[in-house]
């Protein structure tokens, strides 16, 4: 008897076709070289989510790898993958297309340098055969490494430990300050500035190119600095949270719009935000911009709006108010002259400078002669006899014997007590009501006044203007202001010259014509 043949495996054939279309796609992605870091980061990480504005950062990235001499600031809303796409994926992607090429990633501290190098290195070591490279297994370190076999590699450092002895194509800064406290440092923004410039610049070889992704915290930082020295050369990209009037945005979207967030944050989580970190956060990490365009502790309407064009008679009193420096360099000194008309208060002039103290007193002096200032008053907290004998030997070498020199606080008062943000509380609420104004326009002293922010070192020439206003209002109550009887005239330049009216809100009554009564003699 033939025995039966043995019965055939059965075929899982809607199995197979899965398999088998995997393998498809898989080749096919294989096959494919992904012609920009989001791609590359979403081919190989599918949660990596392609936003507009990380589409375009994307495209600028790849402008700097393929172009030579390309110079790109970045300013974005945190939480948005910005970091992960040009300190991570930038870099693979970069090296995947030339594993000859030399990248520097550059943080404020080697701990967050290092991370990102890491996160570079994983990636290579999970998709080494798709990527066409691997790591060289004797030079490689967390924060030094180099492809195998090839010249190309990485060094991710922190900004400040000098990265001696390796250059770069494609130099990537990531965040130089670590926050708000060290950008509003004078001294560390200087010591960034100058290991820019003196290193990490001379790093880069001819045709490499240079990306700066920053939180804006301060106008003097790194980026600020760029921008205003080489304005020609660096490419700048803003993509705030919020579109706003005011604030760059590189998309272009209309008044209100929020951005696509890479992390499903809704309009109402942008706004829960900016009530939680307070309106400097806000703009320097959500918006891109260091402060609000509006002006953040001085608004810019109480500028434009109370702003003189001509001053409104001869006034009653003219100081000029120093704030001083010693040196000449770093902290400027801050001098300005104020006139007082009747209670309002009027800056009429700013020469605030990097100077040296024979330098300011001699500026003060010559100011003083200028506007015909009755008082040099100097802010003393320190130096006090120093600062006034430094001003009186200029006064007495320029031959001028009608001018006083104050020091300020004057002592025994409680005038000038508590910090800066103390002191100014008179002067920025004459700014809001009127009380003072700006004769004509002041360039320097409005974008340092409109960019002064609670916690940051106060503008010297504002430090100037609050001694300035503190000596004028005070001199109020030293002076005789007759307000003779009898209706107000109204004279050409619609200012009151006699009683107290609309036309001059202060009721000074500057200009008046006493009458005679008034002005005969006593019989002895």
């Amino acid at each position: 008897m033939t025995p039966a043949p043995a019965a055939q495996p059965s075929i899982d054939r809607a199995g197979l076709l899965q398999v088998l279309a995997a393998r498809t796609v898989w080749n096919q992605r294989r096959a494919r070289r992904p012609e920009s870091p989001a791609e590359l980061a979403h081919l190989l990480d599918p949660e990596f989510n392609i936003t507009p504005t990380i589409r375009m950062l994307s495209d600028i990235a790849v402008r700097s790898v393929l172009l030579p001499n390309q110079r790109d600031i970045v300013t974005c809303s945190p939480r948005t993958g910005k970091s992960k796409l040009l300190s991570v994926w930038l870099p693979v992607w970069a090296l995947m297309r030339d594993p000859d090429m030399q990248i520097m990633v550059i943080s404020h501290s080697d701990d967050l340098a290092k991370r990102h190098s890491e996160e570079v290195q994983d990636i290579i070591r999970r998709h080494s055969d798709y990527l066409g490279f691997k790591l060289s297994q004797d030079k490689s370190a967390a924060g030094r490494w180099r492809v195998d076999g090839k010249r190309g590699g990485m060094l991710a450092a922190g900004i400040m430990s000098g990265p001696t002895g390796h250059g770069a194509e494609l130099l990537i800064i990531d965040d130089v300050f670590k926050d708000a406290q060290q950008a509003d440092s004078a001294a560390h923004r200087k010591r960034i500035l100058n290991e820019y410039r003196m290193s990490l610049s001379t790093r880069v070889h001819a045709g490499g190119s240079r990306f700066l992704v920053m939180t804006r915290w301060h106008e003097q930082d790194l980026a600020g600095i760029l921008l205003d020295t080489e304005p020609d050369m660096w490419n700048h990209t803003n993509v705030p949270a919020v579109a706003e009037s005011g604030v760059p945005d590189a998309l272009e979207r209309p008044f209100g719009q929020v951005m696509l967030s890479a992390n499903g944050f809704t309009p109402d989580e942008f706004a829960k935000r900016r009530r939680e970190v307070g309106e400097r956060a806000w703009y320097a990490m959500f918006q891109g911009v260091p402060v609000n365009p509006e002006g953040a502790l001085i608004k810019k309407s109480w500028l434009q709006d109370h702003r003189l064009t001509v001053a409104p008679s001869a006034p009653d009193v003219t100081v000029v108010a120093v704030d001083p420096s010693d040196s000449g360099e770093g902290d400027a000194c801050g001098l300005v002259a104020m006139s007082r008309f009747g209670r309002q208060v009027v800056l009429v002039a700013d020469r605030s400078a990097p100077m040296t103290s024979d330098a300011w007193a001699r500026a003060a002096v010559a100011l003083a002669r200028e506007v015909g200032a009755s008082e040099i008053a100097i802010e003393s907290f320190a130096a006090r006899e120093t600062y006034r004998r430094v001003a009186q030997e200029a006064l007495d070498a320029a031959g001028v014997d009608s001018v006083r020199v104050s020091a300020w606080p004057p002592k025994g008062t409680d005038r000038g007590k508590g910090d800066a943000l103390a002191r100014s509380a008179a002067l920025l609420q004459g700014f809001e009501t009127g009380r003072m104004a700006l004769l004509g326009h002041h360039p320097g002293f409005e974008a340092a006044a409109l960019s002064w922010q609670a916690g940051q070192h106060q503008p010297d020439c504002l430090a100037a203007a609050v001694v300035g206003f503190d000596v004028l209002v005070s001199s109020i109550g030293q002076v005789w202001d007759w307000s003779p009887p009898g209706p107000a005239q109204v004279s050409e330049r619609g200012m009151f010259t006699g009683g107290r009216g609309r036309g001059d809100p202060f009721g000074a009554s500057r200009g008046s014509s006493l009458p005679g009564w008034m002005t005969k003699p006593l019989p002895r």
